[in-house]
């Protein structure tokens, strides 16, 4: 089992990327879940704010976050 973060930083907030993967001994994928997070910088609070299967789409995300800021985000709260 693999699991990768990634940390994106702003000014008041920071998402957090955490993806864990599962291969068999030939590497095929068996399951993959990625949840992102926001971190307030202020209080340390941290709120889940997403959680898929579909691998890949953590990394997806953190690009967008770090192209568009936290726009990228506003997909997510509707």
């Amino acid at each position: 089992m693999q699991t990768k973060t990634t940390v994106v930083r702003g000014l008041a907030i920071d998402v957090i990327v955490v993806e864990t993967t599962h291969a068999d001994a030939i590497g095929a994928v068996l399951w993959y879940v990625a949840t992102i997070s926001i971190r307030e910088r202020k209080t340390g609070v941290q709120k889940l704010i997403r959680r898929t299967r579909v691998p890949g789409s953590g990394q997806a995300l953190a690009r967008d976050v770090q192209r568009l800021g936290v726009r990228a985000l506003d997909h997510l709260a509707a």
